[in-house]
This record gives structure tokens, sequence and C-alpha cells, in this order.
């Protein structure tokens, strides 16, 4: 047999199997009409794989034909907790660059706790004292036993993700930025 025989014998036996996968794929259909919406589709996108794969030019992989429809479906995202609403916040991260570890409580609305510098331990706390709105605004007044009056004043926004930013000022009325994120 010449080659142009052998080439277009390749041809029609592609074809031919092209047209027995579409039949194949029209009656999977057919058969899977009284099935659940769910199950039907997943029998179409199986058979347009199988119908792609038939007609690929030689050595082709499915991915290279349709690359959306070969990929698993990616699972849903797990529902988030919008951490304005939580009881307890412990949080982690910097007031003025300096490492700090705060716990605070939210009794509807109204906050108080403590934190401490990473660098002091947790032998030198810091109350405080304050409120959040619904918006996750937060107010938050630090007071200084040792010293016996307020020492500074946190404003920021609590996020529904964690992340609490804003400012902290202190007595002297140095402003610093605050970074923190529940953990």
């Amino acid at each position: 047999m010449g080659n142009n025989n052998k080439t277009l014998v390749y041809v029609l036996g592609g074809i031919a199997g092209a047209l027995l996968l579409a039949l194949v794929g029209v009656l999977a259909y057919n058969a899977g009409k009284d099935k659940s919406s769910e199950e039907a589709n997943e029998t179409n996108t199986n058979t347009e794989m199988a119908q792609q794969q038939a007609i690929a030019p030689m050595g082709a992989t499915s991915t290279d034909i349709a690359p959306e429809a070969a990929r698993p479906a990616a699972p849903d995202p797990e529902p988030q907790v919008d951490a304005r609403t939580q009881s307890h916040w412990h949080l982690v991260g910097t007031i003025a660059g300096k490492g700090v570890v705060m716990d605070l409580e939210n009794y509807g609305g109204s906050v108080s706790g403590s934190y401490y510098y990473k660098k002091f331990g947790a032998n030198s706390i810091l109350k405080l004292n304050g409120d959040i709105d619904g918006s996750g605004n937060i107010n938050l007044t630090e007071f200084n036993s040792d010293r016996g009056y307020d020492t500074g004043w946190l404003n920021g926004h609590l996020t529904s993700s964690g992340a609490l930013t804003g400012s902290f000022t202190n007595s002297n009325g140095n402003t610093y930025r605050v970074s923190l994120k529940v953990r």
C-alpha cells in the first residue's frame, strides 16, 4: 500500500472512531435524561471529552484539547466565621514595630483585656478597656496599673477575617502603627 493510501486509511479510521464515539455519546445522553441534572451534566462532560480525544491529532492529550474539562473541580471554600462576632480575640502582631500579644473579651460591644510586649514578657501586662461597633471600629484605652493612670489609646478597625489595624497614641502624644491578627 502506498503512503497516500495509508494516510487515507488513518484519516477514515479517525473519522469512523469519532462518529462511533459521537453515537455512543448521543445514546448515553438519551439514557441519562431520566437522571438528575447533575448526573446528566457529568455524562455530557465525559462524552464531550471522549469526542475531543477521538478527533485529537496523533500524540495530543485531552489536556491539549480541553484543559478546563480535564481539570478536577475545585472544592467549595469553607465558610468563614466573622471575627467581629467572636467573644474572645487572641491577637498577635506589632505596635510601633514591636511584637505584642493581646487578649480581648467582647461583651456585646464592650471590650476589655490586656496585652504585653514580647520583649518584656507577660510580667509587664497593660490593661485595655473600650468598645467595638458592628462595623469593627474599635477604641481602647490603655491603663498602666504601675503608673495608676491611662497611658495610651488604640483606635483601629477589626476586619471580618481578624486583622486589627490602626494607630496607638501614647500619653506623650506620639502615634504609632498597630498591626495585629487574630490567632
